[in-house]
């Protein structure tokens, strides 16, 4: 049996388990995350200690995800590991979270990068590359058919986010790679779409409004390409997967 927790942020909902050596977590992730087979989710975090390792459902290992590293702060307050404040170390560096007891967890979001325009939008860097599209109606979007078509235009494949814009209120809609398909909401795409509308209009905070529920976002006092994003986060269940654990060994390779 393979023990898990189950937790969400904004409706992106994870699967997380102990690191574990010599443990195929590629092959793991694209069976416990298949909706309708399994667990399902939107990814798999692997915790060591205070290390976040992530993988998508499709297997690949990706170096961050901003609700994911916020659900698995808000387990380990829970479990006492951590205090109100606290760091936990990703591929895209040390994320450093604020949390309290109503699950209100805010995260300092990479550094942020606007890279060049492009015939649909502008191609944002928060820890993962974002194509960021303004939409007069993002509900009007159809996100998983314009979505595949536009996640391709990195090598190693890109997020794509739609947003609108009521005054200092934005509406965000993400397609993830990997995920291939809208989630409901995308920490470092609203940190990407954010931090764009924030440059271009001077302004230093913006509430979002997601699918999955609603995020604030703010400049930091001292970090001009950093931003806060904030947002509720649950843990939602425990479970066990019954399978056993050598399923999922690492094969040696032969030489």
């Amino acid at each position: 049996m393979i023990e898990f927790i189950k937790g969400e942020g904004g409706g992106n909902d994870f699967v997380l388990i102990p690191h574990k050596d010599n443990f195929n977590f590629s092959k793991f992730a694209s069976r416990i995350l298949r909706r309708g087979f399994s667990v399902g989710g939107d990814g798999l975090i692997v915790m060591d200690g205070k290390r976040m390792r992530f993988f998508n459902p499709d297997g690949r290992e990706v170096p961050f995800c901003g609700n994911g590293v916020r659900v698995f702060f808000y387990l380990l307050y829970l479990q006492g590991k951590v205090k109100e404040k606290g760091e936990i170390k990703t591929g895209a560096g040390e994320v450093k979270l604020t949390c309290n007891d109503k699950g209100m967890v805010g995260a300092l979001m990479p550094e942020i990068e606007i890279g060049r325009r492009m015939e649909d939008g502008v191609m944002i860097y928060c820890g993962v590359p974002h194509l960021v599209i303004h939409s007069d109606k993002v509900e009007d979007i159809d996100v998983e058919k314009e979505g595949k078509r536009l996640s391709t235009l990195q090598n190693e494949g890109n997020n794509v986010d739609w947003f609108s814009k009521d005054d200092w209120v934005l509406s965000v809609r993400t397609f993830e790679r990997g995920v291939e398909k809208e989630t409901l909401s995308c920490a470092s795409g609203i940190a990407s779409v954010s931090y764009f509308l924030m440059k271009a209009t001077g302004r230093k905070k913006f509430r979002i409004k997601t699918k999955g529920g609603d995020f604030e976002v703010f400049l930091d006092n001292k970090l001009a390409n950093r931003l806060w994003l904030k947002g509720n986060v649950k843990i939602v269940f425990k479970g066990n997967l019954l399978e056993k654990e050598e399923s999922w060994v690492k094969e040696e390779i032969m030489i």
